[in-house]
């Protein structure tokens, strides 16, 4: 038995060692298998990455705009350890389905900079030309999830679809949570949705959430930036991983419905200035983020995973290198958004035409 002395001695030490040194944090690699973080008794996720990847690649070797670019496919799309090679004869790429109409949610706070710029906005345009049937949804950007699911199903309501027409709903975070509490509240409007897409969606929400929410509810209405309409001002609050892991842990969704989701993390050099502080902080638990959210929260219960993008929160939809922004991104400079939005598309309309057979 050590004395006394010494073993004070030896406390005190590891004590002012702990006390004085930084949170460990894990060294960024991708040496490592897909890994996801959901409430006990949902469904696992359904590995779609290999057929993802075919896809993209092929439409991104095909597009002029990036025959030149330096690299390859996988500086955009990562390839984690546990993911299969691709085929060398993979199946071409299949046309647009028109049977299908994509609506896009976007996320938090994006209503109240829509005349900047708003999810895969740039890209829809182009891909309208080129048979795709795109349009926003766009909801309320300080509002709760359960106040922007009403508005969801208001607006699918009044559409007045045709009957052979079916809804993929796409939602960029937050946007993704609200497209899964419409699902749920609201089955009426939901029977007409055949499929989801979570890019980069706040599923089980961020450790940031509940840090910054007070300080939001109280600077809130005296910011400038946030001139939109406030809403019941639960945006945050939605966020909150006791909000969300509880929230998917209560509530089945429609098994009517596919699921996919598409993740994002990067290194930290690629991460946007404006979101480096919440890299860091969300570092300590994995430097696998995108800067708001952890790779592994990203992920709808029992959906296809469709692979992981090389990029932040932002960057993945909004074109931030052609903003003053764009000094501090060093990789991806010119992310293909278009590319990949399409080839989500075309992998969503592929999986659901099997279902159908």
């Amino acid at each position: 038995m050590l004395p006394v002395r010494i073993f004070l001695s030896l406390t005190l030490l590891v004590a002012t060692i702990l006390g004085c040194a930084q949170p460990y944090k894990y060294p960024y690699t991708i040496d490592f298998p897909g890994a996801y973080i959901h409430p006990i008794r949902t469904a696992p996720p359904v590995d779609g990455r290999e057929r993802f990847r075919e896809i993209f690649c092929q439409l991104l070797a095909d597009d002029p705009e990036y025959q030149n670019e330096a690299g390859n496919c996988e500086d955009f799309l990562l390839r984690l350890s546990d993911e299969s090679p691709l085929d060398k004869n993979p199946d071409p790429v299949p046309p647009p389905d028109t049977r299908f109409r994509t609506l896009i949610v976007p996320g938090l706070f994006n209503e109240c900079f829509a005349s900047i710029a708003l999810p895969f906005e740039a890209s829809i345009e182009k891909l309208r030309d080129r048979g795709f049937r795109i349009d926003q949804l766009v909801v309320s950007g300080r509002s709760s999830s359960d106040s922007n699911a009403a508005h969801i199903a208001e607006v699918i309501e009044n559409m007045h679809l045709d009957s052979d027409e079916d809804l993929v709903l796409v939602g960029h975070s937050k946007g993704a949570v609200d497209i899964l509490h419409f699902l749920v509240n609201h089955p009426a409007q939901a029977h007409q949705v055949v499929a989801v897409v979570s890019v980069a969606g706040a599923i089980n929400g961020s450790p940031l959430a509940k840090k910054y929410a007070d300080i939001y509810n109280y600077i809130a209405k005296d910011v400038p930036a946030f001139e939109c309409d406030p809403g019941d001002g639960g945006a945050i609050d939605s966020l909150k991983y006791s909000t969300r892991l509880s929230w998917l842990a209560a509530n089945s969704l429609p098994d009517s419905v596919r699921y996919f989701s598409l993740v994002a993390f990067t290194h930290r050099e690629n991460i946007n200035l404006l979101l480096r502080v919440g890299y860091d902080k969300l570092a300590v638990f994995d430097p696998r983020n995108d800067g708001l959210l952890l790779s592994a929260d990203q992920i709808i219960p029992g959906a296809t995973l469709l692979g992981y993008v090389n990029t932040d929160h932002w960057s993945l939809v909004l074109p931030l290198e052609d903003s003053w922004v764009s000094e501090t991104v060093q990789m991806p400079k010119r992310f293909p958004r278009e590319i990949l939005l399409q080839a989500v598309l075309v992998y969503v309309a592929e999986i659901l035409d099997r279902k159908q057979e």
